[in-house]
């Protein structure tokens, strides 16, 4: 293909890269040196942003909260979604069937899920799981106390992620040769050592894939929090991107300071993602 012919090919995509990714990211650094309202013309102010930002007890209340929901989620998504994809790889018949269903959280949209789920814990509107406690005298106020809020919030990210991981563990899984892991437990390895020194070793990349994925849509989670805790600021489900909300578009309209808060989420996922990034690199040049 000729350098003009490339040239004709890419430069579309190139462009709508431009425009959807590089122009958004540069003005949001730029912003975020400057106070800007909304609708007028930012002014600089240098570091101020970033100060007011890492001096607020509520940005570091955000940050620690996002973190840790980012850890605990992917650790959790990553473990149920091997176990039932091994499960999964054993079944013989209607594993098609089975995998559509689990599919089904998945395909559903953020917010029409999260709302239905929200539903199964809320009183108003029947509260399922809520009338299941009752039966044997518990009662637990899902919307409104900080613990039980977080963890319905991570109930929902495991009901419509997990199928994600589990559909790639699976694929990856069936892609196995079988003959090394015969010999394996002819020679006498154990189920746990045939996990541990040679599956697990072999579906690698596919972890560090579905590992980066799921560290992405955590510490961007803004849709489900919204729908099932909206009052997330006094109830401590506010995440970092509904921080931005709040203070670009509900309370202040400070798009200058929701920027600098961007930034330090692109800073914090950059931070997390190294690890993965660095063995994909080492993968691809291996290959």
């Amino acid at each position: 293909m000729k350098a003009k012919e490339f040239a004709a090919f890419t430069a579309p995509a190139v462009v709508l890269m431009g425009g959807l990714l590089i122009v958004p990211l540069v003005t949001t650094v730029v912003w975020s040196f400057q106070n800007v309202p909304v609708g007028q013309p930012g002014v600089f102010n240098g570091l101020d942003n970033y100060v007011e930002i890492f001096s607020d007890e509520r940005f570091g209340r955000v940050a620690a909260f996002t973190v840790g929901y980012t850890l605990v989620v992917t650790a959790a998504k990553l473990v149920l979604g091997y176990a039932i994809a091994l499960l999964l790889a054993r079944v013989r018949r209607g594993r098609m069937v089975i995998l559509g269903l689990l599919m089904a959280s998945y395909v559903v949209p953020t917010v029409i899920g999260a709302l239905n789920f929200s539903w199964l814990f809320n009183d108003v509107f029947g509260g399922v799981v809520n009338q299941l406690l009752a039966v044997v005298g518990v009662h637990v106020d899902w919307l409104t106390e900080t613990g039980p809020a977080r963890t319905l919030i991570g109930l929902h990210a495991l009901w419509h992620e997990t199928p994600f991981v589990i559909l790639v563990l699976l694929a990856g899984l069936q892609t196995l040769p079988e003959e090394p892991l015969e010999a394996a437990q002819l020679d006498g390895a154990n189920w746990w050592q045939r996990q541990r020194y040679m599956i697990l070793p072999l579906l690698a990349p596919l972890i560090s894939f579905v590992t980066l994925i799921s560290i992405m849509d955590s510490l961007k989670v803004f849709d489900s929090i919204r729908i099932i805790t909206p009052a997330a600021s006094t109830v401590g489900t506010e995440s970092l991107m509904a921080f931005v909300y709040q203070v670009a578009l509900a309370e202040s309209y400070r798009l200058g300071v929701a920027s600098a808060v961007n930034v330090v989420t692109i800073v914090i996922t950059l931070l997390l993602l190294i690890p993965f990034l660095r063995q994909t690199w080492k993968g691809a040049r291996a290959a």
